[in-house]
């Protein structure tokens, strides 16, 4: 099993919040103890969570987040590791990180899509 990095994005109109979110992940890592040995990082933000480690227990954790707002809340892969140093805001100098913006212009367009999921 591969490393992989998430962003789970909550829809701007959910009642979940990032806190929420990532204090979810932590119980669930908290309850099993495989969690702990997938290496599993997890960073809130903004627009909701970075979660990384071991490819199947990264899942196991969207699918449950998922639970939580099932047509608010939605992952894509990272290109990036978890504070890798060529995109992080605290060494990069000026302007916003690369993809910064294209994840902006799909987090508000994110309560369209629950509109539209509800409907199905």
């Amino acid at each position: 099993m591969g490393i992989e990095t998430r962003v789970i994005l909550i829809s701007p109109d959910s009642e979940i919040t990032p806190g929420q979110v990532k204090s979810k992940i932590l119980a669930m890592m908290s309850e099993d103890a495989s969690m702990a040995d997938a290496g599993i990082s997890v960073k809130e933000t903004c627009f909701g969570a970075l979660v990384e480690g071991e490819e199947k227990k990264v899942r196991e954790i969207v699918d449950a987040v998922r639970k939580m707002d099932p047509n608010g809340v939605f992952s894509k892969p990272r290109g990036f590791p978890i504070g890798d140093h060529r995109i992080c805001r605290a060494t990069r100098k000026g302007g916003a990180r690369p993809g910064f913006h294209q994840l902006e212009l799909e987090y508000q367009l994110l309560p369209k899509v629950r509109k539209a999921l509800d409907k199905i």
